[in-house]
């Protein structure tokens, strides 16, 4: 299933990476100027993904399952905040009123709630909601029964857990269909959760470009977010998911390469003084297999520029794939601690 669905990915981030030009992000793509506003500080600092655990469609089928001491080490580490990339249309019932199954909330309870008592913060999003990005008609009304008991079932928590509505809205998601879905879910929940952090995305996977083709409604209490794996050619070399694989080998780190970033970067920058909302570079990493030393070259570099860029990150992932935890040792692979904690 992991493998399956990596193969999808890798289909679209690969045509994806073509587009992702100076020309594709110039400013005419940005969602119309509005009247400049205070830019909130993000309340994302430094944040991690849990990923392959709760976003499977049984948590430890794909290799992973969230234990209290990750939470802790995390913590430990210096993060702040975790990211919970969570399948809800698993557990959900498939015709109305698609109650979401109670177990399956009790264990997101569990986790969030050991979370934010060691210290961290956390982001729930939609994760992995394949058949609404296909049918989004027949789909969009089961995703808004599901944020509808989302939002009761987690009123009254701490403010330190966060909301994320869909991640990587693709395919028949078109741009029309995410700017009118992130306005129906803002006003939704926030007849509950009036100061509660949001997180709103892009289409077209989330990338850069389909965050400033998008037009999010302004809330003081949210934020706006893309994922960031250029050149995916380097990001994802030797993953063996690719329907067209990539030889390992590929190099990352000349002045042109880190240019390049800085300039992707300044377009999210204008992005947001534009929309007068924080930026949460959601996503960002290099697969396993890529030599540890060329893996921490590319991972310090987004993640520093992200942090001159004023943008809260969220690196993909803890323990998976494209880990920065070994499992099999229980240590941090090699330089990816001072890549993402270092100076």
């Amino acid at each position: 299933m992991m493998r399956i669905f990596w193969i999808i990915i890798c289909v679209a981030l690969l045509g994806s990476a073509a587009v992702i030009t100076m020309t594709s992000l110039s400013p005419s793509s940005s969602a119309p100027v509005t009247p400049q506003r205070e830019i909130a500080a993000s309340p994302v600092g430094q944040c991690v993904n849990l990923g392959g655990a709760l976003e499977a469609p049984v948590e430890g089928s794909w290799g992973y399952i969230i234990r209290e001491r990750d939470l802790h080490a995390i913590r430990a580490l210096g993060f702040d905040t975790i990211r919970v990339p969570i399948k809800w249309s698993a557990h959900a019932g498939t015709h109305s009123p698609y109650t979401i199954d109670e177990a399956f909330f009790a264990r997101v309870d569990t986790v969030a709630a050991q979370a934010l008592a060691a210290g961290l913060q956390v982001i729930i999003d939609v994760h992995h909601y394949d058949e609404l990005n296909e049918t989004p008609a027949a789909h969009l009304p089961r995703l808004y029964a599901m944020w509808e008991q989302i939002s009761a079932h987690y009123e009254g928590w701490p403010s330190g857990l966060m909301f994320e509505f869909l991640n990587e809205p693709h395919t028949n998601m078109s741009f029309a269909r995410v700017n009118q879905l992130n306005r129906d879910l803002l006003s939704m929940v926030r007849e509950t959760h009036p100061d509660r952090w949001v997180i709103l995305g892009g289409g077209q996977w989330g990338t850069l470009e389909g965050m400033l083709r998008t037009d999010p409604p302004y809330d003081p209490h949210a934020m706006v977010t893309f994922h960031y794996y250029e050149p995916f050619e380097f990001t994802h070399q030797g993953a063996p998911w690719a329907y067209e694989p990539i030889p390992l080998g590929q190099t990352w780190g000349t002045p042109q390469d880190r240019q390049t970033v800085s300039e992707h970067f300044a377009h999210a920058i204008r992005f947001s003084q534009t929309v007068g909302m924080p930026v949460l570079l959601g996503e960002f990493g290099v697969y396993e297999e890529v030599p540890d030393a060329d893996r921490a070259r590319w991972t310090h570099h987004i993640r520093r520029t992200a942090e001159v860029s004023g943008f809260g990150w969220c690196y993909w992932d803890w323990a998976t794939s494209l880990g920065m935890y070994d499992l099999e040792t229980e240590r941090l692979r090699p330089g990816m601690g001072t890549a993402l904690l270092g100076n």
